[in-house]
């Protein structure tokens, strides 16, 4: 009873601070468009959702992970080194002689880059999970390191140089269905919609707040506590894999450094979606209203002409806001 008690208490805590997120992005977008109408034209919204997509992808499985108590922020290095992999198969595929006797190779490589990314991202979210797990160190240290591993191998691969899709692999990144809607935004649209259903719907999704709520009891209770935890990992590799197949075909370029900034954008927009840093709160909503609200401020600053190097000082002070709303309520419970 008192297990039902504070799970409701804490949803409640997330369903404020997630309906004042919303009044902020209605805020936002009328002084944006005050400013700057163009910003409220439909070609610029869909512009909006398209470049948020990639941190929607990705910001939906670390939030999983951290309502289970556990972060994760080797996620811009996993990408990175994803699509350096992904765009050297398809590079080195277009360089094969059409006369050769494994030109067959080339139709191919497209296809094989897919899997072979889809099969790393959930190695290394076994990986990450694995040594979290055996470790019994704090995920926050253990992936810190473990980013600084990914980088490092990314760079030994790249050289540091560059690899190029020449053009080809356009469909995820740059390709649009049903007159004009991009196809990563149809991906986001469904990602969100299946963390939504897990969390809601599902034995897992209970799982998920009951461990990061108390992890003891949930232990005592009969949880396989390290199995969840291993399968939150697995899930946010996953989800790295599908977004950098939806990165690297859109900017159509791979580099050892290109997803790096993808680990704070994702954390912030988990924290102020109204996750809780130490587990037991959150909804997939909170986490899309959180990246959707990161993505408005940088176009607005865009089309209100400011200075673009302010988007890192106003996510900021919007963390420091959305923290201590969400102690004040917290405190208040």
């Amino acid at each position: 009873m008192n297990m039902e008690k504070l799970a409701k208490g804490k949803r409640k805590i997330t369903l404020n601070q997630s309906l004042l997120l919303v009044f902020v992005i209605i805020g936002l977008i009328i002084i944006a468009t005050i400013v700057n109408p163009r910003f409220i034209r439909v070609g610029n919204l869909v512009n909006i959702l398209q470049q948020i997509s990639v941190l929607g992808i990705i910001a939906s499985g670390v939030g999983m992970l951290l309502i289970a108590g556990q972060i994760d922020i080797s996620v811009g290095s996993q990408v990175s080194l994803m699509g350096i992999i992904m765009a050297l198969i398809i590079e080195k595929s277009t360089k094969i002689p059409p006369t050769a006797a494994n030109a067959w190779m080339s139709a191919w490589a497209e296809p094989f880059a897919v899997i072979v990314t889809i099969l790393l991202g959930a190695f290394l979210g076994l990986f990450t999970g694995f040594v979290v797990i055996k470790s019994k160190a704090s995920s926050f240290i253990v992936t810190l390191a473990l980013g600084s591993v990914y980088k490092g191998i990314a760079l030994l691969i790249s050289k540091g140089a560059s690899f190029s899709l020449f053009g080809n692999f356009e469909l995820l990144g740059r390709g649009q269905l049903f007159n004009g809607m991009p196809v990563s935004i149809l991906f986001l649209v469904l990602v969100v919609a299946l963390t939504y259903v897990l969390l809601k719907y599902t034995r897992y999704g209970r799982f998920l707040y009951s461990i990061g709520g108390n992890r003891k009891a949930a232990f005592v209770s009969g949880i396989n506590t390290t199995m969840v935890t291993m399968r939150g990992f697995i899930t946010v590799g996953l989800l790295n894999a599908l977004a950098a197949l939806i990165l690297i075909s859109r900017v159509g370029t791979a580099l050892a450094t290109t997803a790096d900034a993808y680990s704070l954008d994702a954390l912030a927009a988990i924290v102020v979606g109204g996750v809780s840093i130490t587990g037991g709160k959150g909804t997939a909503m909170s986490v899309f209203l959180g990246v959707l609200l990161i993505g408005l401020v940088g176009n607005a600053l865009v089309v209100m002409n400011i200075n673009p190097y302010l988007r890192g000082v106003a996510i900021g002070a919007i963390i420091i806001i959305s923290v201590t709303f969400g102690e004040m309520s917290e405190t208040k419970r």
